[in-house]
């Protein structure tokens, strides 16, 4: 059953970043791609990507579609400055239900 909740809006960066690294997990074995090493270089947990992507693109075809790949063409750049990521995950935590607006996180 389709969520009712509507999607998270994503900034381009942010897209291609999430897509990106989405082909890189599932083909980290062959090595570890360029989103895959911005967030292990930023400290990124993927459970926090992965809420992220869940909030921003929940249908499992097009995340599936994302790790077949091929990735996005073009340049990677970690698209989240200072301190921007915790704010997106609160806002992918409340559009998916995790949470309150008001809530800290």
């Amino acid at each position: 059953m389709p969520s009712k909740r509507p999607q998270m809006r994503l900034s381009r960066d942010e897209d291609v970043f999430l897509r990106h690294w989405m082909y890189d997990e599932l083909h980290y074995d062959e090595a570890a791609g360029p989103a895959k090493r911005l967030q292990l270089q930023h400290g990124a947990v993927p459970a926090d990507l992965a809420v992220l992507i869940a909030a921003a693109m929940p249908d499992p075809a097009e995340q599936e579609a994302a790790g077949l790949g091929p990735p996005p063409a073009g340049p990677l750049t970690w698209p989240w400055p200072d301190d921007a990521l915790r704010k997106r995950l609160a806002d992918a935590r409340v559009a998916l239900g995790l949470m309150a607006a008001s809530e800290p996180m």
